[in-house]
């Protein structure tokens, strides 16, 4: 497949909340995810985009972005 490096992090509380964040890697999307927008994860988990931070080049794994997901509902 073709697409976008992303590089996932998952925070499983919600953000600013009690556990903090942890890294999911790097994944491929035909786009490049929005706030709001659902993923699953490689377990087939729901989770919801809440911050996008896109690279001014990409990174040492290609990644060109990064998302910060939590629990979608």
């Amino acid at each position: 497949m073709t697409g976008y490096r992303i590089h996932v992090w998952y925070d499983p509380d919600g953000l600013d909340r009690g556990e903090p964040i942890h890294d999911d890697g790097v994944v491929v999307l035909p786009v490049i995810p929005q706030i709001g927008m659902e993923i699953r994860d490689a377990a087939g988990q729901l989770a919801v985009v809440r911050r996008v931070v896109l690279f001014a080049t990409p990174g040492k794994d290609n990644a060109v972005a990064a998302i910060v997901c939590e629990a979608g509902a």
